[in-house]
């Protein structure tokens, strides 16, 4: 008998400890662990809110929903919302509170967004709250705002643009029918008439100077060629050195000019005296010319006489030889006839 009020005993102790311990759990993950202030905020719709929703700042919790409760406004009714919030918890002025939910089918939560203010919220002050987004209701609004987009503007843009395409398609028919149509058949026509015979003369003609390049570039010409380019450049190299042979001339013959310059600039005295004299000699043959010229025509007249009696006594010899022999006497007495 004593041993089954053990065990009974030692079954209910360890029903009570895990109890306890599951109120702890409970107490700890509702967020209630000890002393917390109280703060107020204010939303038009709660959908997804109750009590004990968790309250978290910038990501980690420090409370949950403790109340809520309607309040009548004249925009119509409010939701007033008591926050608890750790004790001794510093809330800037500017902060918010806003609804939010981590994923698609997760619990909403409050949200405190941390502000840049220096005051700090006293406990019992309302904290400016943010509405929820209702992801279904935006995504539906954004549905509808499309359906309105493509009714009122793409639609029409759509209209338009597939006019438009059809007249540029059109007009592109028009075009290939009236202008491109005739133009190709022109050109066609040109090439196989003008161009083509005109290609085929110009490609026999580069025929002909292939082959005629091909004899000359043939074996019979090959070693000429080779002969020839060498020729070309043993005369290179002559050039070369008949150039350096120029060179040294040159420059002999600015040592050259050189002396002369010296020798002139050293016998400048001399020099002129021979200018002088030159000077003096053509004027005094300036003079004799003169002089000859004025009696050129009596000296030519003088001449003329002695070449006629020269003439006559040719002639009287020619005649008479005899009177070579007769001495001048007897010339003198008888002239000539």
């Amino acid at each position: 008998m004593k041993r089954d009020n053990v065990n009974y005993l030692v079954v209910g102790v360890f029903v009570l400890v895990i109890l306890a311990a599951f109120l702890a759990l409970m107490f700890k993950v509702s967020g209630r662990g000890g002393p917390s202030d109280r703060y107020y905020v204010y939303y038009s719709n709660v959908t997804g809110l109750k009590f004990g929703t968790g309250v978290f700042y910038e990501g980690y919790q420090v409370g949950q929903v403790e109340r809520i409760k309607p309040v009548q406004m004249e925009r119509g009714v409010r939701y007033k919302l008591a926050l608890s919030v750790e004790e001794g918890w510093r809330i800037p002025a500017d902060s918010t509170a806003a609804v939010v939910a981590s994923g698609l089918i997760s619990q909403v939560q409050i949200q405190i967004e941390q502000g840049q203010s220096d005051a700090i919220l006293e406990p019992g002050s309302e904290i400016r709250g943010v509405e929820q987004q209702d992801l279904f209701s935006a995504l539906s609004a954004a549905a509808s705002g499309f359906n309105d987009l493509s009714q009122t503007g793409v639609a029409p843009v759509l209209q338009n643009l597939n006019l438009r395409i059809s007249q540029v398609a059109d007009e592109i028919i028009d075009f290939r029918r009236t202008e491109l149509g005739p133009l190709v058949r022109n050109l066609d026509q040109r090439v196989n008439q003008e161009l083509a015979p005109q290609a085929a003369s110009t490609l026999a003609s580069l025929d002909a100077s292939a082959q005629r390049l091909a004899r000359i570039l043939g074996p019979e010409n090959e070693q000429r060629i080779g002969g020839l380019l060498v020729h070309v450049d043993t005369v290179a190299v002559e050039l070369t050195g008949l150039i350096a042979r120029i060179e040294l001339t040159r420059q002999e013959m600015n040592g050259v000019l050189r002396g002369l310059d010296g020798l002139v600039a050293s016998n400048d005295e001399e020099i002129g005296a021979t200018v002088d004299s030159a000077r003096d000699a053509l004027q005094r043959l300036e003079s004799s010319l003169t002089t000859i010229d004025q009696n050129i025509e009596t000296v030519m007249y003088h001449l003329e006489g002695s070449a006629q009696q020269t003439h006559e006594l040719t002639r009287a010899l020619r005649q008479n030889p005899s009177r070579l022999l007769r001495g001048s006497s007897s010339a003198a007495s008888n002239p000539p006839p």
